[in-house]
């Protein structure tokens, strides 16, 4: 059995349609899973929204908490909820769709985790300001975790449960990809990073201008606890 496990902020919009596709492809294709979805503290409906699913779907699970925690808050307390050997963290907004899901599974086989890729892809279209900011936050990742995980903040991620289990995660904001990815090499789990077609729909819980000095300083405070 694996989990997908979703994070949800301000989503009402979107919760539905993507709700639908993925557990129709799911059922289709025959797997065994639960869906879990942990709402932080969201402003509009998602809450309401979620729980109207949950009621009409035993293997929906929602929690939410209050008040706002964060990405990686949020995170950790879905990687703990989370109860199948495999666990898929998925973007509420589908960037890379879900069919994709069967491949990166075959890609597991013979590693730890499995992440799809945004930028490995020249193909795909992306906003030049999210593109360039990217671009310069792996760079300063790769300076001082010497990371070369390209895409760190990708919208969709296979881990197996030995990973998870395997690692300790502290962070709060959304310096938990880069804190994931430190941990993991720390402790030589295999990660895998798969080119896929991406798709922006214009929906983000990050703001380059809100959050980007926010992530840089909580980056570098992060290694400075470990080093």
């Amino acid at each position: 059995m694996f989990s997908l496990v979703i994070p949800i902020y301000n989503a009402q919009e979107i919760i539905p349609v993507s709700y639908e596709i993925v557990s129709r492809y799911l059922d289709t294709a025959g797997y065994e899973y639960e869906i879990i979805f942990e709402d932080d503290a969201s402003l509009d409906s998602s809450k309401a929204v979620l729980e109207a699913i949950s009621r009409d779907n035993s293997r929906v699970k929602v929690f939410s908490h209050y008040p706002n925690r964060g990405l990686g808050y949020t995170l950790r307390q879905l990687f703990r909820r989370a109860s199948g050997d495999i666990i898929i963290c998925l973007d509420i907004d589908l960037p890379f769709g879900i069919a994709c899901l069967r491949s990166l599974l075959k890609e597991a086989e013979d590693a730890d985790v499995v992440l799809a890729s945004r930028y490995l892809c020249a193909k795909n279209k992306i906003p030049f300001l999210r593109k360039i900011s990217s671009r310069l936050y792996y760079f300063f990742c790769r300076s001082l975790f010497n990371i070369t995980v390209r895409d760190i903040g990708s919208g969709l991620v296979v881990f197996k449960r030995r990973a998870l289990e395997g690692i300790n995660l502290e962070t709060s904001g959304f310096d938990i990809h880069i804190e994931i990815f430190t941990r993991l090499k720390e402790r030589d789990f295999r990660v895998k990073e798969v080119t896929l077609p991406y798709h922006y729909n214009g929906y983000s819980t990050f703001s380059i201008l809100r959050h980007g000095p926010r992530i840089v300083i909580d980056t570098l405070r992060f290694w400075l606890e470990v080093n």
